[in-house]
């Protein structure tokens, strides 16, 4: 069965699981703040953090304004009036973004408007006019989530790597909201949370650190025209220093916190899915870059991770003949994948130790990820790591949907009530959106 068909059957046959949906009904119990001040809560990190889903920021149906900490921040307020929280929301359709369609009589994936490609689909979704302008520099935000974003680009470790960070951060659009300074006075990540005041935080930064690399299949990126390597994993001596001085920023303005782990990336949706059964035949890759030595190309095994994005190589033919192979960037290979999940333990070691530290509490991840491998239930919808059936993914099979980001919501208020003795309530997951079917 090729891609394309394994897509339309499945996207076809679990549609329907997806409207309707057991509320719980919880006591009513007297909210209390315990051990934390929430009047200023900030949350630092990447995509994860700033309500990326379904292949951008989008907010026509409310998915941006369900990002975790906003979703954390409308029950904060429940205990702590006063507290006010303000996002860079963006408008309508945000950035374009990855949608279902209906067409001959079946349910495709159509994926964002690229305006650098002329083969897109008639129906691709392009970016809100607003987009281009989206984000007030002037503003003071409380949620500082960047999509893209590193912990090696919190903080430059010289002049090098500071103007990398610089330029990182201007081209990216997901970073347009917050001030970057000039090139002569330039404005760190860790600039802007010391600036931030917060009370109370959560920081999830890391995950891209180790995310780039392994989605483009273990390739450093590198651009010779900046003599850079922008998707190599950082070494985890840089990731301890600038995760301590995240961490030591917010100790010195005397807020308390949640660090969260960061999940083994490896199984999420976008490298489970396309696996060689689902399409039903040999998948002819490539070891290392491109080559016409036929010894540089082998047929995939079991044990290789096939990426989400490789189904569209697929749909055209490469990688289903030996002449015709699939690039490496589009496949994890074993050795490949056992450095990702070791480079993510490695990150996880630091990110408990410093934490423990400081004091902070910890949200881990790590562990929620692997109970979700064998699914969980929550106000009695179950949930799975499945591509779209599964619930808590969105369909660019890395982010959550907004149901998903309901459900680390409440993973973030359970621990920081068990740290920080406080009794925020948690929200109910069917109240939230998950995929939305055509």
């Amino acid at each position: 069965m090729n891609t394309k068909t394994y897509y339309s059957l499945l996207l076809l046959s679990i549609s329907v699981a997806f409207f309707s949906c057991t509320k719980t009904d919880f006591d009513e119990f007297e909210v209390a703040s315990g051990n934390a001040d929430f009047t200023n809560y900030v949350a630092v990190g990447n995509s994860l953090t700033q309500g990326y889903q379904d292949g951008g920021l989008h907010n026509e149906l409310g998915q941006h304004e369900s990002s975790y900490p906003a979703i954390l921040s409308k029950q904060l307020k429940l205990i702590n009036p006063n507290l006010n929280y303000l996002q860079p929301t963006v408008q309508g359709n945000g950035s374009g973004y990855i949608h279902l369609k209906w067409e001959n009589e079946e349910i495709k994936v159509i994926k964002v408007h690229d305006s650098e490609r002329n083969d897109n689909h008639p129906d691709a979704i392009k970016n809100d006019p607003s987009w281009e302008t989206w984000g007030n520099k002037s503003l003071k935000y409380n949620n500082l989530g960047v999509s893209g974003f590193k912990l090696a680009n919190v903080v430059g470790g010289g002049n090098t790597s500071a103007s990398v960070n610089y330029f990182v951060s201007n081209v990216n659009p997901y970073a347009r909201f917050l001030d970057w300074g000039t090139t002569t006075n330039k404005i760190s990540y860790l600039d802007h949370i010391k600036n931030s005041n917060a009370t109370f935080f959560t920081n999830w930064l890391g995950n891209n650190d180790v995310l780039g690399w392994s989605t483009a299949g273990g390739d450093d990126g590198y651009e010779a025209q900046f003599n850079e390597y922008f998707s190599k994993l950082t070494d985890v001596t840089e990731f301890s220093n600038k995760y301590d001085s995240v961490l030591l920023a917010f100790k010195n303005m005397g807020a308390k916190g949640v660090c969260a782990t960061i999940p083994d990336v490896t199984s999420i949706p976008y490298f489970k899915t396309v696996t060689l059964d689902a399409i039903g035949g040999d998948v002819w890759i490539t070891e290392g870059p491109y080559s016409n030595n036929p010894g540089n190309v082998r047929k995939a095994t079991n044990e290789d991770l096939i990426l989400l994005t490789a189904s569209d190589e697929l749909a055209i033919g490469n990688g289903l003949s030996q002449n015709k192979p699939l690039d490496h960037t589009f496949v994890l290979d074993k050795d490949e994948k056992a450095i990702s999940q070791s480079t993510v333990i490695a990150y996880n070691n630091v990110i408990r130790s410093l934490a423990a530290s400081y004091g902070f509490a910890v949200a881990d991840m790590y562990e929620f990820m692997r109970d979700l491998e064998s699914g969980l239930v929550f106000d009695g919808i179950d949930f799975s790591p499945e591509f779209v059936s599964g619930g808590v993914f969105s369909l660019d099979g890395v982010h959550p949907n907004s149901r998903g980001y309901a459900i680390i919501t409440n993973k973030f208020i359970d621990v920081i009530n068990q740290h920080y003795s406080s009794t925020i309530p948690t929200v109910v997951v069917g109240d939230y959106r998950g995929v939305t079917f055509p």
